[in-house]
């Protein structure tokens, strides 16, 4: 009897984790929503949350840091279950979105300091300036509809900052946790002007099959709000509340 009822319980083990679940996300890496730390462990609110809602239930999840474009690519060979913060003219077909807020980027204007301003008040007042553009970003539509300004593509952060340090453009719009070591190193060429401009709502790409991943989501995102998580986190890395991000154009 007991070799019979032991022999049950490993089937049922064995049966168990033949089902056990893992979900691969692929991302490019964005401190402090979803990264690999110096001890190789991967870190960041997106990407705890993704944990938290696979352990409720019985899933594990594999990390992979590529580019944009290699996440897509990987989607569309069946090797990715997940793109962190596609954008929706970028997600496969049928593929899941959260709605719900989470995962914001949160932008200020940079100008140099030799300007007298020092607040943000509305976009009217970058008109007939030069704005560095970077393609690859996906801009807030309040931004991307503006037509007073001049776009002036720059490949990414770092060379937005050198342009305008250089003053090759009078305005760059970007986040404070990726511009701050920046802006350190120029030297106080450039400032960042106070008051939120814009903010973009970062979503995840779900495939088919996998709403109780997308639910999940969901409902962590609901409760971080409701606990002051949310706040707290955007107010450590962005220097925003929670409710100025949501308050802000989207």
């Amino acid at each position: 009897m007991s070799k019979i009822c032991w022999g049950t319980v490993l089937a049922m083990v064995l049966a168990g984790a033949a089902q056990a679940q893992t979900v691969t996300v692929c991302a490019e890496r964005w401190v402090p929503f979803v990264y690999r730390d110096d001890n190789g462990e991967v870190k960041g609110l997106g990407a705890e949350v993704l944990q938290q809602v696979a352990r409720q239930h019985d899933a594990t999840v594999h990390f992979q840091f590529l580019s944009m474009s290699g996440c897509y690519k990987q989607a569309a060979a069946g090797r990715a279950d997940v793109v962190a913060f596609a954008t929706a003219r970028e997600t496969p077909a049928g593929w899941l979105q959260n709605q719900r807020p989470l995962v914001y980027w949160p932008l200020h204007a940079w100008v140099s300091s030799t300007l007298p301003e020092q607040r943000y008040h509305e976009l009217q007042q970058f008109a007939g300036l030069r704005v560095a553009w970077v393609p690859s970003y996906d801009y807030p539509q309040p931004l991307v509809k503006q037509t007073h300004w001049r776009r002036v593509e720059a490949p990414d952060t770092q060379a937005s900052f050198t342009m305008l340090a250089g003053g090759r453009v009078d305005v760059v719009f970007d986040d404070y946790q990726a511009t701050q070591d920046i802006a350190r190193q120029l030297g106080g060429r450039v400032k960042r002007l106070e008051g939120l401009v814009a903010s973009h709502h970062e979503t995840f790409s779900i495939r088919p099959g996998l709403e109780w991943l997308r639910d999940g989501i969901e409902q962590e995102a609901a409760r971080l709000a409701e606990n002051g998580t949310l706040e707290q986190f955007y107010l450590q890395y962005f220097r925003v509340s929670w409710g100025q991000v949501l308050a802000v154009p989207h």
